[in-house]
Parts: C-alpha cells; sequence; structure tokens
C-alpha cells in the first residue's frame, strides 16, 4: 500500500476528483483546443466527454486523478491523471497532466512532477513512464529538459502512433 499522496506543494495544493468538478473540470479541457483535438478528435469537448475520460483512467486499478488548485486564489490550475502499475507493462504511469491555458509556462507543471516522482521514489518505483501523442510532439523537448527520454514508438487503436518516454527515478536529482 503506497503513501498517501501529498496534499501540496509550494504553489498548489491537490484534490481528487469527483463528478461534481466535471464542469469545472471542462472549461480547463476546452482551453487546450489543440490536445483536445489530437485526443479527442474535436476542438472542443463535452461534459461527457470529461466524464468518460475520468472514468477511462480509474478503470486501472492504482489509479489517481486530480485537481491542481493554485494555494493562494484557489483557481483550478490543471488536473492530473497517474497511475502506480499499467496493467499493459507493471510500470508506474503519468497518464495526464494538463493546465489550464492561463496557467502554461509558468512552472505548474514542474512542480508537480517533482512532488510526483518523489512520491514515487519514496514508494519504490524506478521510474515514471508517459506517452506523447505523435500530433502533440511540440512537448517532447519539454519532457526531454526534464529528464525525460524517448525508449519507444508504438501505434494504438484509440490514439494512433504515440512516443513512450521514461524518467529513471534516483538518477537525476529533481526535475
Amino acid at each position: 500500500m503506497p503513501t498517501p499522496f501529498p496534499s501540496a506543494s509550494n504553489r498548489l495544493y491537490f484534490v481528487p476528483v469527483t463528478p461534481d468538478d466535471f464542469s469545472e473540470l471542462l472549461g480547463l479541457y476546452n482551453s487546450n483546443p489543440d490536445y483536445m483535438e489530437y485526443a479527442f478528435g474535436n476542438r472542443t469537448v463535452t461534459l461527457e466527454t470529461v466524464e468518460q475520460d475520468h472514468k477511462d483512467n480509474l478503470a486501472f486499478p492504482d489509479s489517481y486523478s486530480v485537481m491542481l488548485r493554485e494555494q493562494c486564489s484557489d483557481a483550478l490550475v490543471g488536473i492530473s491523471q497517474f497511475i502506480l502499475r499499467n496493467p499493459r507493462d507493471e510500470q508506474a504511469w503519468l497518464g495526464l497532466i494538463m493546465l489550464d491555458h492561463h496557467y502554461q509556462g509558468k512552472g505548474y507543471a514542474r512542480e508537480f512532477l517533482d512532488i510526483l516522482i518523489d512520491w514515487y521514489a519514496e514508494n519504490g518505483y524506478s521510474s515514471l513512464h508517459l506517452a506523447v501523442l505523435e500530433k502533440n510532439q511540440v512537448v517532447i523537448p519539454i519532457y526531454e529538459k526534464l529528464g525525460f527520454s524517448v525508449y519507444e514508438e508504438r501505434v494504438t487503436p484509440k490514439l494512433g502512433r504515440v512516443i513512450c518516454m521514461k524518467y529513471e527515478i534516483g538518477t537525476g536529482g529533481e526535475i
């Protein structure tokens, strides 16, 4: 059993997503029209899409879906979905980190990833994996700057070509 996920970082606090949050999350999702098109085929999505995305994530055992909120204002900064062990490969995976477009480029994603990686390390994990959609390759250099490296490319029925990346926990210190 893992230790509880941290409740906060320097500027953020983390709250598990509940169905009551879907309407607020809809605005966050739709503030990222390029990603919505890549992931869901439309530049804007519906409340049902947000709900289904949440259900899909929680279908995995030991999965988490948390909202990232700014401590000073309570504003919704982003959402993250992650799992302890992907049943396909038994590895820890970051399924999603998405920030409202107003909060991008301000270090919030890095702050969250620092907390996430520290938590995985505390619970004995040696790596964290993620996949980048082929159409969203612009984020690959960002992840590489944070210490992730490409290790594989795959084709999936739902998302098409994805680039798999891995962060080796304990080898690079803080990201």
